[in-house]
């Protein structure tokens, strides 16, 4: 019994002892799955738009988008999506891969069919970049790329090509076919067959991170229209790679001080440093975030903060313990540290002895402090000695005389590009062309882009003020160089009012502040930081209100009437007023006004849009906060870098302006488009150029999508509009960027905005509704009408694209306003108020010679003996 009890307890042992032995191994060979988002993901682009259109998009990226792209577009180029993700951050070393899934959410589609996509492994690395092009085209189109930017000829844009343009990549590990519904999620599964090549690519990228580029997403690029848009890892969801795994034997996660989780063996865990953590995976992150200062976007610091939370709000985690006080953290420039400064009146230097008043404005260098915290800044170029300059205060049909002296150096603060057509025709850097902006002007007085005042020159121009009271601003407007002199400082308000207007009781003296928001990038000395060569739209990275970084203002319990300008190089603002006890809170702006006067009712609005040179006038009412409230005037403009802090209002204990606002103000007569005798018609484009490669032209069209003339630079003078007439212009944009159009001379009104290619109407933004205007938004794939009435003033006067680099490079262009052939008397004289384009008969002796915009020029048969108007 005993032997025969032993030889079963024996048998029983081994059971036991296999059972529990295979429980261990199943254990530990037990799979385990990561779900990973990527780490970077972007999209290339082919070729140039259809028709013939010379906007080149192989320079191109969107990197910072919410949007792929794979396929091919109705204009019959390609896009190809780029996507990487890092396999050995989330996956333990020695780990098998088993299966391999990746995903990604369609968001958009027009063929109506299934269409296959191919996965392949790129060989090269590329850039991500900070290229944010979703509002050109909803990101179809792409946006101009940074150095290092993935594009279609480089897979680092000026610095690295790829050997075969659109990628360098292998034979597909991967395919499915994508529906055509626009909500499908595509899914690439390792277990379909003629997928299996994903668990290679993945075991590859686990076992030599080095070799992991990624993949390229190719979809149909035979057959138009068949382009898939995806959610990028920036987008509402993301793609995502479920990776199922075996690991290496006894591996969970390893959790660091740093909150960071990496899947290790206890003891690569504890020599590495970390704790074990109960849990096999590191997706969700199981491990404790440290809590300290927060460096914010805005460059502001907020104490007490997870690591995750703050990284999860694109800020930068500044330690463990560390606080915003000590002097461990280092977010910058802190906002809201500096006043306001309001610019004074400026004082008259004279009176004419006819009653005009005189105005003497000396353009010289100045140092100025632009924040507390930063350097003097000592390359200022302003008109008399300070930036922005004096506010000149105006009335209705009181004329002022102001004389311009340049006291500039001859040397420019900032490198000059003689790429530009002003600096190629004039070897002085130091030229000045002062422009009333929104002036009704004769031209002499316009700030003609090549009538420039030379260092130590002297020039008077008469501004009549004949026109509706309005916030206009006077800057530089010297050809190809305007960006550099407005950049360096030089503008200023100029505030037109009328006794109708005073009448109105609307907020004034200190309740009336105007605000000129500009955004600017400094070097570590406090100079101004300007690119040496010209760019599609200049970018800074912090935002200046009336010449200070992130300022604040002080305002009583009551109204204030805020003249907001947008004097930025290129930037749009979509500004907003946050309270920071309640971030819920909405808080109107009154809009009471536009460019060129008042509107003709109050209208609240709870954000504003501003492209650059665009005024808004509005009211709003600090009246029922409770002293000490904080609130920020914030911009949701995604043009990276970001900039979402403009300045603080602080609300004190006192009361100011109390008065009810008027329901009615100024009434605006809507122009009859059957009152328009002529519709000219324009595109908006990029077009190839020797010197700088591209250049931003205004073509001039036979016909609305129509043909070419040829006429584009600024040279070519096509358009002659004769005074009295009304006139509808159309603004084409089949470029991939947004255009501010500004007319001179002229004050107009929105017609209409539409799809371009489809007609589609589009709304207008509220202050382009029955106002005066001389700026427009004209927005990737846009057609904008505007009709205007010509008065008053013959000669030239420029119109053009208000991003000041597109200006300079070379989008402007020149009309001719000309009176009616009637007025001629054929005395064979060109006589003040007669034209040589339409009064023939009178200046047959100068060959057709275009007199009359205040210059005697070389090279188009003036002379001042036959121009009286000129001379």
């Amino acid at each position: 019994m005993k032997e025969g009890t032993f030889g079963c307890s024996r048998y029983l042992f081994f059971f036991i002892f296999f059972f529990l032995f295979g429980i261990l191994t199943m254990s530990t060979a037990m799979s385990a799955t990561e779900i990973l988002n990527p780490v970077k993901d972007n999209t290339i682009y082919e070729g140039q738009r259809g028709g013939g259109n010379p906007d080149n998009f192989e320079d191109n990226s969107c990197g910072a988008g919410t949007n792929i792209f794979a396929g091919n577009t109705n204009d019959g180029f390609a896009r190809r999506a780029l996507l990487k993700f890092d396999i050995s951050a989330s996956i333990p070393v020695g780990s098998t891969i088993d299966r391999v899934v990746l995903t990604a959410q369609v968001n958009r589609e027009r063929d109506g069919d299934g269409r296959t996509m191919t996965m392949h492994t790129l060989d090269r690395d590329w850039g991500e970049g900070t290229v944010d092009c979703d509002s050109n085209a909803g990101g179809g189109q792409g946006d101009t790329a940074n150095p290092g930017d993935a594009t279609w000829l480089n897979s680092k844009f000026q610095q690295i090509g790829w050997n075969t343009p659109g990628g360098d990549f292998a034979a597909a590990s991967a395919s499915t076919m994508v529906a055509n519904g626009q909500s499908e999620v595509a899914t690439w599964d390792s277990n379909v067959a003629g997928n299996e090549s994903l668990v290679g690519n993945v075991q590859a990228w686990l076992d030599t991170p080095a070799s992991n580029n990624g993949w390229i997403m190719l979809g149909n690029e035979s057959v138009l229209k068949t382009a898939r848009r995806f959610y990028s890892r920036e987008g509402v969801t993301p793609p995502l790679l479920t990776v199922d795994f075996t690991p290496p034997a006894s591996t969970s996660a390893c959790c660091f001080v740093s909150g960071d989780c990496s899947i290790l063996t206890p003891t690569e865990c504890t020599t590495q440093g970390g704790t074990t953590d109960a849990s096999d995976s590191c997706s969700p992150n199981p491990c404790p975030q440290p809590v300290g200062a927060c460096c914010n976007t805005d460059e502001s610091c907020s104490d007490s903060i997870a690591r995750d939370i703050c990284e999860a709000d694109g800020g930068t985690f500044e330690g463990s313990g560390v606080a915003c006080t000590t002097a461990q953290a280092n977010c910058g420039l802190e906002p809201f540290v500096d006043a306001l400064p309001i610019p004074p009146a400026l004082t008259p230097s004279g009176t004419r002895p006819d009653g005009v008043e005189q105005y003497t404005i000396t353009v010289q260098t100045a140092t100025q402090q632009l924040h507390s915290q930063l350097p003097p800044t000592s390359d200022l170029w302003t008109y008399n000695g300070a930036y922005p300059s004096f506010t000149i205060e105006a009335r209705v049909g009181e004329p002022i005389e102001v004389t311009y002296i340049n006291s500039l150096p001859l040397t420019h603060p900032f490198q000059v590009d003689e790429c530009a057509h002003g600096p190629n025709a004039f070897s002085n850097s130091a030229r000045i062309s002062t422009h009333l902006h929104g002036g009704h002007v004769p031209a002499r007085f316009d700030g003609q882009p090549e009538y420039t005042i030379l260092p130590g020159e002297t020039d008077i121009y008469e501004y009549p003020n004949d026109q509706l009271p309005a916030t206009m601003w006077y800057h530089d407007h010297a050809l190809g160089i305007t960006r550099l002199n407005v950049y360096a400082g030089m503008a200023g308000f100029y505030l037109l009012r009328d006794d109708f207007e005073d009448s109105l009781g609307l907020p004034d003296g200190e309740y009336e502040i105007p605000i000129a928001i500009q955004d600017r990038k400094f070097n570590p000395d406090g100079s101004l930081s300007y690119p040496t060569s010209f760019v599609n739209g200049f970018y800074g990275d912090k935002t200046l209100a009336n010449g200070k970084v992130w300022p604040f203002l002080n305002v009583k319990k009551g109204k204030y009437r805020l003249r907001f300008l947008n004097g930025s190089q290129a930037r749009e603002y979509t500004l907003r007023l946050e309270n920071l006890a309640d971030d819920s809170q909405v808080i109107p702006f009154n809009l009471i006004g536009t460019d060129l006067g008042l509107i003709s009712a109050p209208n609240p609005l709870s954000t504003i849009h501003m492209t650059p040179a665009e005024r808004l006038d509005v009211i709003v009412d600090f009246t029922g906060f409770a002293a000490g409230t904080e609130i920020i005037l914030r911009n949701d403009d995604l043009q990276a870098p970001r900039l979402f802090n403009v300045m603080k209002f602080i609300v004190t204990d006192e009361t100011g302006f109390t008065a009810a606002i008027p329901t009615t103000l100024r009434s605006v007569t809507a122009i009859p488009e059957g009152e328009a005798t002529t519709t000219r018609w324009f595109s908006l484009e990029q077009v190839s150029e020797t010197c700088a490669g591209n250049e931003w032209v205004v073509r001039t069209l036979d016909g609305p999508l129509g043909t070419p003339t040829g006429d584009e630079l600024w040279d070519d003078l096509s358009d002659f509009p004769q005074l009295g007439k009304t006139e509808i212009w159309e603004f084409e944009n089949p470029s991939s960027m947004m255009h501010p159009m500004h007319i001179h001379l002229v004050a107009f009104q929105v017609l209409s905005r539409s799809v371009l290619d489809t007609a589609t109407p589009l709304l207008l933004q509220p202050h382009e509704i029955n106002s005066w205007k001389d700026v427009v938004r004209v927005g990737p794939g846009e057609r904008v009408r505007v009709i205007a009435r010509f008065e008053d003033y013959p000669g030239r006067f420029p119109y053009h694209c208000h991003i000041l680099d597109h200006e300079d490079h070379e989008m402007m262009r020149q009309f001719q306003t000309v009176n009616d052939p009637a007025n001629c008397d054929n005395d064979g004289f060109c006589e003040a108020g007669e034209d040589a384009w339409n009064c023939s008969n009178d200046c047959a002796q100068v060959g057709g010679a275009f007199c009359g915009n205040g210059l005697c020029e070389i090279g188009d048969g003036e002379d001042c003996l036959t121009c009286a108007v000129d001379c």
